[in-house]
């Protein structure tokens, strides 16, 4: 019996999609796993962080205030300092209570600006002071600050930071060079877990002035100001919101009016004024 050849069929081998299509499904594979390594390593970093003892998380806010803050102007002293004190202590819920004692400092600013760091250091500026007009709108900024200490976004942050440092460092004595493309995803990860960390802070700040003043109303006026103000500026851009550890002054806003709406919170009651002693310099 004589074998007969099959017929090789012109492109059999060829694939029906594009080149250039697969090419960017490769590019696409390669960069996401790498995100997901990379996002891993730094949750695996911030529960390490977060699971500090007190004692640590102590001394490590003592060296970031030694070296960071302690050469910055700070108010020493003065009724305003001491009511702010008062204030942030009356916010502490019983979980803040068994961590580290905060370290209230107001900071010679003029930028309005508030910031929390380990260790229970809080750091408002005097810019900030000078901007509020009501007890709701600085309460709620302190809270803001304080759920995220009781949250340890700092010590996460620190933990994440850390990880990828070690990593960068790693690659850079290989000399690998990561491209733009995998560099800039890793980047819009780490400000999207910014600015879900900046929304659980504003909600547990919410959630605490409701309980506080039994309504809502006045607690963000601080912010709809602001986003005037960006408005006018030209800085409420969705595409900014992106490429910030922030959401935006209006979608914060918006978000948290939304969820009073849902958990019927009262968004209309009188302010709370400021007390007379923090208006004496």
């Amino acid at each position: 019996m004589k074998y007969v050849p099959r017929e090789i069929v012109d492109e059999v081998n060829v694939t029906p999609v594009h080149p250039l299509v697969n090419f960017g499904y490769l590019i696409g594979t390669v960069v996401a796993a790498a995100v997901t390594v990379y996002v891993g390593l730094g949750v695996a970093g911030a529960q390490i962080a977060a699971r500090l003892g007190p004692n640590a998380e102590n001394r490590i806010g003592e060296v970031i205030f030694e070296n960071v803050f302690a050469g910055m102007p700070l108010v020493q002293d003065g009724p305003e300092l001491k009511y702010v004190q008062t204030l942030a202590e009356s916010l502490r819920s019983d979980a803040l209570k068994q961590r580290p004692d905060l370290k209230l400092h107001i900071l010679e600013e003029p930028l309005p600006n508030a910031m929390v760091a380990a260790g229970g250091y809080v750091f408002i500026t005097q810019g900030l002071l000078d901007e509020v007009e009501s007890e709701n709108e600085l309460a709620f900024v302190l809270a803001h600050e304080l759920g995220h200490y009781e949250n340890r976004d700092n010590l996460r942050s620190l933990g994440r930071s850390l990880v990828f440092l070690s990593l960068n460092s790693a690659l850079a004595t290989t000399g690998v060079q990561l491209p733009p493309l995998l560099t800039g995803s890793m980047s819009l990860a780490d400000l999207h877990y910014s600015r879900d960390q900046e929304q659980k802070a504003d909600v547990y700040a919410f959630e605490m002035m409701y309980e506080r003043y039994g309504h809502v109303d006045h607690t963000l006026d601080f912010f709809k100001r602001l986003n005037e103000q960006e408005l006018d500026l030209g800085a409420a851009d969705q595409l900014l919101e992106w490429q910030s550890t922030h959401p935006l002054t209006e979608s914060r806003i918006e978000y948290l009016e939304a969820l009073a709406n849902k958990r019927g919170w009262s968004l209309e009651g009188e302010a709370t004024a400021l007390q007379k002693s923090r208006q004496i310099r």
